[in-house]
């Protein structure tokens, strides 16, 4: 039998001091497979290039280095690795975060034993700036997840753990996107895996983050994922369960923010696109805040009772 290709893209820019640990992180893997990396370099100013170039000349064939000349963004210079892809399966990494050993070869294993899988994730462990343990991403566990599963309960999926098939990659690249409408359309092909251990280490908070730098840009991106989503594929519930996720994350965002003016304008546009009246709705809201306070309060609840629990960024 042929080997399995991988190809992996890497997006970064200004991470000089991650992305030599992200990339060697990806090169050392060991797989029956052959791995090439894409790093999408988008006009970094630090030394990011440099570290980029070095290990390039090492690796030689396994790695290209694509200097961007001038600055694409985000979005579009992850595009354009995308469409330069060949192989059976890709991969899609931030250059602040990094893979831990074993991780691709269990991947590759899973999709091959379930042919109907469209892509499959791993828990990650969360790190600081400094790279120190934090604890989880996600409180998943081996997990199968439909359209409507991952409709109704928001992202909780890690983008930098993703393996999928290149096949599935024409159709969501074309417009800017997060990685939530991502993986809705990737389950839109098929069910999507995941896998509980944390293979995959995620870097929380970082300068580059658009979570901190653009919050409402990824919160309108974030709206529009969920409308993407074609609605003869999810029944009435799947959306309204989808909607007031949406509208429970807003709820603690504006709490944390004392931007109450925030809540207002999106509980009525959630209101406005319900299915349902308003009382549904706002149960629906209540429920999905409830038992995300009580998730939130584990780990606190734990420790009162001395028993020591990490944390969890994306409670599920």
């Amino acid at each position: 039998m042929n080997r399995a290709r991988i190809c992996v893209c890497v997006a970064t820019y200004n991470q000089q001091a991650h992305i030599e640990i992200c990339l060697r992180s990806i090169l050392d893997q060991q797989v029956d497979a052959d791995v090439q990396v894409l790093v999408g370099d988008d006009a970094s100013t630090d030394g990011t290039g440099a570290i980029v170039q070095a290990l390039a000349a090492k690796y030689g064939d396994r790695m290209q280095h694509l200097r961007r000349e001038p600055n694409l963004g985000a979005f579009a210079n992850m595009r354009d690795l995308l469409l330069r892809v060949s192989g059976d399966y890709v991969a899609r990494v931030d250059g602040d975060d990094y893979w831990l050993p074993g991780k691709l070869a269990r991947q590759l294993a899973y999709l091959q034993a379930h042919p109907d899988c469209s892509a499959v994730y791993t828990n990650a462990i969360t790190v600081d700036e400094a790279g120190a343990r934090i604890g989880l991403f996600n409180d998943v566990g081996d997990m199968r997840f439909d359209l409507a599963a991952l409709l109704r309960r928001g992202n909780v999926l890690n983008n930098s753990s993703v393996l999928f098939r290149a096949a599935n990659t024409a159709g969501w690249i074309d417009s800017e996107q997060i990685d939530y409408q991502v993986h809705l359309w990737q389950a839109r092909h098929d069910w999507l895996g995941h896998l509980g251990e944390p293979l995959a280490a995620y870097r929380v908070n970082t300068q580059g983050s658009l979570v901190l730098s653009a919050n409402a840009h990824v919160r309108e991106l974030y709206w529009q994922a969920i409308q993407s989503v074609p609605r003869e594929l999810i029944d009435n519930d799947d959306y309204a369960n989808g909607i007031t996720d949406f509208l429970r994350r807003v709820c603690f965002r504006a709490l944390r923010t004392r931007d109450f003016a925030l809540l207002h304008r999106w509980a009525c546009v959630v209101y406005t696109a319900s299915p349902y009246g308003r009382l549904r709705t706002t149960a629906l809201t209540l429920a999905n805040i409830a038992r995300m306070a009580s998730k939130l309060a584990g780990p606190r609840l734990a420790a009162l009772a001395g028993r020591k629990q990490p944390p969890v960024l994306y409670p599920h």
